[in-house]
């Protein structure tokens, strides 16, 4: 059977009622049907059929929608042309293949026919419809900008914002703008906001509401879900059991006794201990996830037996589990995150979006009626989930983005742009590997051009190096392809390939050993290990054979090498002593600022972040590791080590020399500056020895202790203290041209009168402060500002920190003093004492305190004080700074 014959004669399913809206909608599409509703499975059959010819008729009976004509010419194998292959994009490899499988299943073929795959070690081609994740999606384009042969692209489940996504759909519009004007774009979804998706397309939304069976959803919320053990934030224990205990309900509650049950949790640990609990259950129970064997996935959707299938989120989408009619939803999902101060991802259980629970109970009804328990609450659950763009690492997505022409992803057609700080994180880790010139912060929104289809950016910072184009076109991340390429030179391909499959498929180390599991992968020739070291030993050969011939391209097969050349610290090789060494070398190489020393009970990352293995773990006491695998640890500070192997000092000093250096540090006490030469690899710090230091080392470091604590906690001295007081008085008071002396201001021109005497000693601040006094006006700061003023018996010293002059003494030194001395026309305020030197009064008006209050205060003290004059009339009393003889 043909295509065009599905499409004539479709399966029962909710979206044929959507097919003739979707045939006759010109331009982009953003098609949105519930989940189970059948788009994977008919929308890519109609898309094939109308970019191959044929047109719709709606009045040919029975043979629905396809031409009866252009039907005919298809069966007879005479088409109008070539016809031009949909290429439909799933987010996950097992979706991939379960949806091709399907489509060719019902046009009565084998997978590799007319419809196909693509996925990450597997290809299967179609010649008419072919399923790619978003990873083979990107090569794809770079390789092949214009899509030739190529009518229509779909991507499935973009709701889901995974960054590779994200990516493929602006590289798409970017060809349809400026290479293929004729290339169909349509994204499809069950939860997506349409309408925002639709502005970014340009297109038009056709929702097709279909009618899946209905899903009866119970709220079975239990107890708290997430707890932080010591180890960091986990799912708890009682919360699996918990949802062990609803599925063993949902079990015996099936519709009509029968049926699968699919029960969700956010990861493979959880599965695993959901497997435990449930070993007694009624049915058999399964696991489903992404780390599993193909074969293995593929046995758990063949269908038969009625069976508990504990599932991640591959099972939310995309993807038909045969028999399923109930649902446990634990609410609980996996999410990455990225902190872009250490460069360390991962990825955190939250609880599941809006979004997400809806689509999980979808999939109790895709073939009858169903039953959705739900073990967290719906009501408290946020609407979407955070964009991959927004919350994960961007490495790779920058890199990519560069090979495409846009530096820093900018120009390009996204719903969100990265964080500054994600882009800047970015930029820093390619330009340490080589990969994108150094340099080049451009501020989102800026002037950046699209670079339309690979073309039109060069020589500017941020730009795609021949490092960057190779690792770019690999099949790895570009620390990974870093270390499989550069690990070749080191160690040679077949090692460096070895230890490049074994983290690429993403096993899990069990204790962190990586070395174990190498071991146990090399003695068991896993087929799915086995198949990606075939692979990647191939690329790193062609590589390396095109650097040796000096060739600016490499011919490298599927995996298209496109360049040669080398990164930073390329070309280094040791010779490895063990097997373990050359593994860690290839870590190394491929993760350099990952290479770890022990602190404490820890170790500290060269790249200046914390890490801590788990407990038990065998590389425990290791002095160093290079680190391959990092993980978030949820509410904790420290990242934890999921892999890594034993190091020596010379092989980590030998593969992370770029980050070696030496520096100065001083330190400050009080008179004396002291310095220490310490040698690092890169955070890690080597050795130290005292250093004499420069009077300009002297003078920097004194300037970095003043940055440190401000201007206010140096060391003021009395006289400098008082010169500033007085400055500041006359500031506040008369103004220009005398200079405002408070923190902020001396730190602002602290280059003016500060640094230039930091050179040797404590620097003489009075000294500093004279050297801002305006000339010629300093001449009258005496005179504007004096330390003294004159009494009647002396002079009193003038007090200015209280921003107004205030000047003390005793009450009987001022008799006969009637006029209030001024400074700068400021009044002085006086606080006159009693003879203990205690405030009796305090006053701006003498004339007025002698008319009045005086009397008060003598009829208060003259008994306290008998030896000293408190004459009735105080103006005409002689001031005096003496008491009467004793008697």
């Amino acid at each position: 059977m043909v295509v065009e014959r599905l499409i004539a004669t479709p399966p029962e399913l909710p979206v044929v009622a959507g097919l003739a809206a979707i045939s006759t909608t010109p331009g982009n599409l953003v098609i949105t049907a519930p989940p189970g509703s059948g788009k994977t499975t008919l929308v890519p059959p109609l898309m094939a059929a109308l970019v191959h010819g044929a047109g719709l008729d709606m009045g040919a009976g029975a043979e629905g929608l396809v031409g009866l004509q252009a039907l005919a010419r298809a069966e007879a194998g005479q088409p109008d042309g070539p016809a031009p292959k949909v290429i439909v994009v799933q987010p996950r490899r097992v979706a991939a293949r379960a949806a091709a499988r399907r489509i060719a299943s019902l046009i009565g073929e084998p997978v590799g026919g007319q419809v196909g795959f693509r996925v990450r070690g597997q290809t299967r081609p179609g010649s008419r419809i072919e399923m790619v994740t978003p990873g083979v999606m990107l090569r794809v384009l770079q390789r092949d900008p214009e899509l030739a042969g190529v009518g229509a692209l779909i991507i499935d489940e973009i709701h889901e914002r995974d960054l590779d996504t994200d990516l493929v759909t602006a590289f798409a519009l970017d060809v349809q703008e400026t290479l293929r004007p004729d290339l169909r774009i349509v994204a499809m979804s069950a939860t997506v906001a349409a309408e925002r998706f639709a502005e970014l397309l340009g297109g038009r939304v056709v929702d097709v509401p279909g009618a899946i069976h209905p899903v009866e959803t119970i709220d079975a919320v239990g107890p708290r879900a997430l707890g932080d053990f010591g180890y960091g934030v986990a799912v708890s224990r009682d919360f699996l059991t918990h949802v062990a205990r609803v599925t063993d309900d949902a079990v015996a509650s099936r519709p009509s006794g029968r049926g699968s049950v699919l029960v969700f949790m956010p990861g493979v640990g959880e599965i695993e201990k959901m497997r435990a609990l449930l070993a007694g259950a009624a049915l058999p129970v399964y696991a489903l996830h992404g780390s599993l064997p193909a074969r293995e996935q593929d046995r758990v959707l063949a269908g038969g037996e009625d069976r508990i299938i504990v599932a991640t989120s591959v099972a939310e989408s995309s993807l038909t589990v045969p028999g399923v009619n109930t649902v446990v939803d634990s609410g609980l999902a996996r999410e990455p995150r990225f902190d872009p101060r250490t460069g360390i991802s991962g990825l955190v259980t939250v609880h599941a979006s809006r979004a997400r629970m809806t689509q999980r109970s979808g999939r109790a009804g895709r073939e009858g009626l169903g039953r959705a328990f739900r073990c967290l609450s719906f009501a408290r659950a946020v609407e979407f989930s955070e964009p991959e763009i927004l919350a994960g690492d961007v490495t790779d997505a920058t890199l990519q983005a560069a090979a495409w022409g846009n530096p820093r992803m900018e120009g390009l057609r996204l719903l969100d742009d990265p964080s500054p700080a994600s882009a800047d994180a970015a930029q820093r880790t390619l330009a340490a590997l080589g990969a994108v010139e150094p340099g080049g912060t451009v501020a989102p929104g800026g002037a950046a051009e699209s670079g339309s289809a690979g073309f039109g950016r060069t020589n500017v910072p941020g730009t795609i190096t021949r490092v960057g184009r190779l690792l770019a076109e690999l099949p790895l991340t570009p620390q990974l392809g870093r270390g499989l390429i550069e690990g070749a030179r080191a160690v040679g391909a077949p090692t460096a390939a070895g230890v490049a499959a074994l983290l690429s498929i993403g096993v899990r180390a069990r204790g962190a050993d990586l070395a174990a599991e190498l071991r146990t992968a090399i003695s068991r020739a896993d087929g799915e290990w086995t198949r990606e070291k075939a692979r990647l030993e191939k690329i790193a050969t062609a590589a390396l054979a095109a650097s040796s011939r000096g060739e600016a391209n490499a011919d490298g097969g599927e995996d298209g090498l496109a360049a040669s050349g080398k990164a930073p610290g390329s070309g280094r090789r040791r010779e490895a002593s063990t097997a373990d060494a050359a593994l860690a070398a290839v870590v190394a190489l491929a993760y350099p600022t990952w290479i770890a020393r022990r602190r404490g009970k820890g170790y500290v990352l060269a790249g200046g972040a914390g890490a801590v293995l788990a407990e038990g773990s065998p590389l425990a006491g290791e002095e160093w590791l290079a680190v391959a695998e990092l993980g978030a640890a949820q509410g904790r500070a420290d990242a934890v080590i999921r892999a890594a192997v034993p190091l020596t000092q010379d092989d980590a000093l030998a593969y992370g020399s770029d980050m070696l250096t030496a520096r100065v540090e001083t330190a400050v006490h009080g008179t004396k500056v002291t310095g220490r030469r310490i040698r690092s690899l890169g955070a890690i710090e080597l050795g130290s020895e005292p250093v004499a230091l420069t009077r300009a080392e002297i003078a920097q470091a004194r300037a970095e202790e003043i940055a440190r604590v401000g201007v206010g906690g140096l060391a003021w001295g009395e006289a400098a203290t008082a010169l500033r007081r007085r400055m500041a008085f006359l500031h506040d008071v008369v103004g220009e041209p005398w200079p405002d002396v408070s923190d902020e201001a001396l730190a602002e021109r602290v280059d003016e009168w500060l640094t230039p005497l930091l050179g040797a000693g404590q620097p003489d601040l009075l000294a500093g402060l004279r050297a801002l006094l305006p000339w010629p006006e300093a001449a009258r700061l005496d005179e504007l500002a004096p330390e003294r003023i004159p009494t009647p018996t002396g002079s009193a010293r003038v007090d200015y920190s209280r921003h107004k002059p205030t000047a003390r003494l005793k009450l009987q030194e001022a008799f006969g003093w009637v006029d209030t001395p001024t400074v700068a026309g400021v009044p002085v305020t006086l606080e006159l004492l009693s003879p203990a030197q205690r405030p009796l009064a305090i006053t701006e008006d003498l004339a007025s305190f002698w008319a009045g209050p005086y009397a008060h205060v003598r009829a208060e003290m003259r008994g306290r004080y008998p030896r000293h004059p408190w004459p009735e009339d105080p103006l005409t009393a002689e001031p005096t700074r003496r008491a009467k003889p004793r008697t």
